[in-house]
């Protein structure tokens, strides 16, 4: 039988992600389809697989990913599914630990690129809330329709607030990096 679970995590809490479908797993609700914020599982042996989660340089069909994916499936893993260009694996918690972050270069670059992504969608959400707002204001209130006026308004506002909720998103992704570095240096 399939269950469809709905939840929100944020591009820096992949590690929470991964822990609350362990944490499913453990209750024997196996991962077996991935859609935004949506999560399709099955009834299974609890604590049957263990999962990790992956933001490729690429989109999963672009060639490099696609050999990624396949080194990684080599190793007893397989790949439950994709968003954009975060890539779900499990492997059967029987073969064996199962970490794809091997060293802290690799979890450092990692993290490097989730920051990288932030530091793209601020600025757009900034300009694309205050196009918004600067819309509503260039025109005379009675020239626009109330709907369109109040629209802009929410989307200008909606804009500005998800920019500000990714700015807290990065502030975290950041400091993980300095701690990163700091026990790169100290293992050196």
């Amino acid at each position: 039988m399939k269950y469809v679970k709905y939840k929100v995590f944020s591009i820096g809490a992949y590690e929470k992600e991964e822990q609350w479908l362990n944490e499913m797993s453990a209750k024997g609700m196996h991962l077996t389809d991935i859609g935004f914020c949506r999560y399709v599982f099955e009834k299974g042996t609890p604590g049957e697989y263990i999962y990790r989660l992956q933001m490729l340089e690429n989109i999963p069909t672009h060639p490099q990913s696609v050999d990624y994916i396949r080194f990684v499936e080599d190793t007893g893993a397989e790949q439950v599914g994709s968003i954009l260009r975060w890539v779900y694996f499990r492997k059967k918690a029987a073969n064996g630990p199962f970490d794809l972050y091997s060293d802290l270069d690799s979890r450092l670059k990692h993290y490097r690129s989730i920051n990288a992504i932030c530091n793209v969608i601020i600025p757009i959400e900034f300009i694309i809330g205050a196009l918004n707002i600067f819309i509503i204001n260039v025109n005379v209130p009675g020239e626009l329709p109330n709907i369109i006026y109040r629209t802009n308004m929410l989307l200008g506002l909606f804009c500005i607030g998800l920019g500000i909720w990714v700015i807290f998103i990065s502030r975290s992704i950041r400091k993980k990096i300095k701690i990163l570095k700091k026990e790169s240096t100290i293992r050196e």
